[in-house]
């Protein structure tokens, strides 16, 4: 064993990870975290970084009430028989405790989002408002000489001149053309970024969404005296009749043994990126593309295993699916974009081989129409006028950049929907004759065939200036655009069984003493059928707090 043993390892450094060596070092106890690539933060670092925590104190200081027994109501409606209801308890009893213990006492910082009801308003118990908080941006000067340690955001989700923008951004990102104000907002951030570059900083000093989480957790470790070792790879855990006492790295060419008094936590991400796990778990493997982080490859899982643990039964879904398109790069690497905005604009229909549409393109579960209608892969069309005014995936607002991405052959264009049918290789009267319909819609403000825009989850994402419908609108100005997309997923959901306090179970339901698990590496509490946004970063870090009080319990 180590000649100095740690009371707690950390295997990971997302929100689990810094969350529970955060929680554990400030109780106490003595920590350690080791993270295999050289930078800090995990899939948290490319996330928006929200948080569904019902009942936090931003909610409740904003007058908005979260009656008693009402999220567990609406979550044990929408999960079902196969919920785990000690670890849903311990959740919602632990989230607003773990952010306020945060906020006091280090410096993560959240604030209430705007527009975040919950997934599945039909469910007694949803909310409309006041679950859902958002990071706080942070500055890179803050983190010190540690800002080289953090995993930069994807550059996907960067404004073109390549700074980071926040959710509060994009209705003065909108409105600058008409507002003075929004103009003057937005060119404070662009003037601060253009003095960054100036002064020869790598990245802005502006950091936002889940990088900013990321980056305030990592100063918190930092600040509560936790050890941080970068590019140090678990090889096993030691493992006895006693439970789990250590485990066994290499880092810098040499192989360490480690003791940990109190226990172990696994926190590595999940599986996006293991080949083996994604055919087993995932539809249509040979398709399918996650925007996370390519390190991600099961290894908590899989330690957890081998130490006698078990995968937490059947899912509703093996991820959490996201539609992406993709496009290669100069430099031989691949740009992965998720349309998490452009889909639900009105004048943008997705279309399989045969031009036909085949579900709501506004639903945040479309990915799981494509696995239905066997649309693997399908492609996204709109007229110049919807991709000038809104873009369509890595063509953003504005219509820069259209000419680059067609001569890429990520944009493909059309004179008219013959042509672009010709081009995508669908059926072109299909096409003709849903473009015709999507113009009726347009005009009434009703999709009889798949009701998007019907709800007030769909409206908050389409276009709150266009009407009838904010998500229906005419597909006739040409040229006409596709991108071809696929589905996808920003993260996985199957995990070790777990018990209220973080352990992992084995198979006969047993504590393996000193083993836990959080975030993607312990199974979605809600199966993969997620009641609202934020439902994997909330998890995280309580799942990580959760764990990290019970070491130093």
């Amino acid at each position: 064993m180590s000649s100095t043993p740690w009371d707690a390892v950390i295997v990971g450094s997302g929100a689990a990870g810094l969350t529970a060596a955060v929680t554990a070092a400030r109780k106490g106890l003595k920590v350690l975290v080791v993270e295999k690539t050289d930078v800090f933060g995990g899939t948290t670092a490319i996330s928006g970084g929200g948080i569904w925590i019902p009942g936090n104190h931003h909610q409740i200081a904003a007058g908005i009430p979260e009656p008693t027994g009402a999220a567990r109501n609406y979550v044990a409606a929408l999960v079902g028989e196969t919920l785990h209801g000690e670890v849903l308890d311990a959740y919602l009893q632990a989230g607003p405790e773990m952010v306020r213990f945060l906020e006091d006492r280090t410096e993560v910082r959240f604030a209430l989002a705007d527009h975040s009801p919950d997934w599945h308003p039909q469910i007694e118990g949803a909310s409309k408002e006041g679950r859902l908080l958002r990071p706080l941006e942070y500055r890179t000067q803050k983190l010190r000489n540690y800002v080289d340690e953090l995993r930069s955001p994807r550059a996907e989700f960067n404004a073109p001149l390549g700074f980071m923008i926040d959710l509060p951004d994009l209705p003065h990102l909108d409105q600058m053309k008409s507002s003075p104000k929004s103009l003057f907002y937005m060119l404070k951030i662009v003037g601060s970024y253009t003095f960054d570059k100036f002064l020869g900083r790598k990245r802005g000093s502006r950091i936002t969404m889940g990088n900013a989480l990321a980056a305030r957790l990592l100063r918190s470790a930092h600040d509560a005296g936790v050890t941080l070792w970068r590019n140090a790879t678990v090889t096993g855990l030691i493992a006895g009749p006693g439970g789990v006492t250590g485990l066994m790295i290499e880092r810098d060419g040499k192989t360490e043994t480690l003791r940990a008094r109190k226990g172990v936590v696994l926190a590595t991400g999940g599986f996006s990126a293991n080949e083996q796990l994604r055919r087993a778990y995932m539809p249509y493997p040979d398709q399918h593309i996650s925007i996370m982080a390519g390190c991600n490859t099961g290894d908590g899982m899989n330690m957890g295993l081998e130490a006698g643990g078990i995968v937490d039964g059947t899912n509703f879904a093996n991820g959490v699916w996201s539609v992406v398109s993709t496009m290669k790069k100069d430099d031989g690497s691949t740009a992965i974009y998720a349309h998490l905005i452009d889909m639900s604009k009105p004048g943008c229909i997705a279309v399989g081989k045969d031009g036909k549409r085949f579900g709501n393109e506004a639903s945040n579960v479309f990915v799981e129409y494509m696995h239905k209608a066997g649309a693997v892969p399908a492609w996204l069309v709109a007229d110049a006028a919807f991709v000038k005014k809104y873009g369509l995936g890595l063509s953003l607002p504005g219509g820069g950049g259209i000419k680059k991405l067609v001569q890429a052959g990520y944009l493909i264009e059309g004179a008219t929907l013959a042509e672009l049918a010709g081009k995508i290789g669908v059926d072109a009267a299909g096409l003709q004759v849903t473009v015709l319909n999507m113009n009726a819609y347009a005009t009434t403000g009703k999709d009889p065939e798949f009701h998007k825009g019907d709800t007030s989850l769909d409206r908050d994402l389409g276009d709150y200036r266009h009407g009838p419908n904010p998500c229906l609108g005419p597909i006739e100005t040409g040229p006409f655009y596709s991108v071809k997309i696929f589905p996808g997923d920003g993260s996985t959901t199957v995990g070790l069984r777990i018990d209220g306090e973080g352990r992992v179970l084995d198979a006969q339901g047993n504590v393996i003493a000193g083993l836990y698990a959080a975030g993607l590496d312990a199974n979605s509490i809600w199966r993969g059928k997620a009641p609202a946004h934020g439902c994997n970063v909330g998890p995280a870090m309580t799942l990580g707090y959760i764990a990290g009080r019970s070491m130093a319990a």
